[in-house]
């Protein structure tokens, strides 16, 4: 999942939204990392570490992965994310009562309030990200065309990543009800896994 499925799947904390968040951000192991952030940020870090290994084993992402263009299977985690962001985004209302738009400037104040836990790429990325409102932008293709052609500009071998929008055109219902499908699944292992990590709060 992308920047708003992990902010919407943390607790309602700032730690645990901006730790959620940094999980794209951040690289290394959790004990150097341990060394940077406090607990409930490294909490949200190892969430966002066990969301993604969920879902990229999960049978939905194959499926998904299946509708991209061969040439561009190989960034299937990447572009499927980001898709997955535009249906969580539309479906909004069916997974929390809170106005997206509410949630999204929650968000923004929590990461003001917290410049020391905006390390490296992400102190870099968040003022682009607030002044183009990225996580409002994942509700329209246009935002979507956009996300997908700033992540390929990050290195030259991403190129091909722009284009998974021609996929998502192409295949927008199947996209949208493997979605559906998976968002449970992914809600149900969250809170397991709330849970089984309770302590580390």
């Amino acid at each position: 999942m992308n920047y708003l499925a992990h902010i919407f799947l943390a607790d309602n904390t700032d730690a645990s939204r901006i730790g959620n968040l940094l999980g794209d951000f951040t690289r290394g192991s959790l004990e150097d990392l341990a060394r940077i952030y406090p607990p409930e940020v490294m909490r949200g870090i190892k969430m966002h570490r066990a969301v993604d290994r969920f879902t990229d084993s999960h049978a939905v992402f194959k499926q998904a992965r299946a509708l991209l263009a061969p040439e561009r299977r190989r960034f299937a985690g990447i572009i499927v994310d980001i898709i997955f962001d535009h249906f969580l985004s539309i479906h909004w209302d069916e997974y929390s009562t809170q106005p997206l738009e509410d949630f999204v400037q929650e968000v923004y104040q929590a990461l003001d309030r917290h410049p020391e836990w905006r390390a490296g790429r992400l102190a870099e990325g968040y003022p682009w990200m607030k002044t183009d409102n990225l996580l409002m932008r994942y509700s329209t293709m246009d935002g979507i065309a956009l996300t997908l052609k700033r992540v390929s500009r990050r290195s030259p071998r991403l190129g091909n990543i722009a284009d998974g929008i021609h996929d998502m055109r192409k295949n927008y219902t199947a996209f949208e009800k493997l979605f559906l499908t998976y968002m449970p699944d992914l809600i149900a292992f969250v809170e397991r896994w709330k849970k089984e990590n309770e302590k580390e709060k």
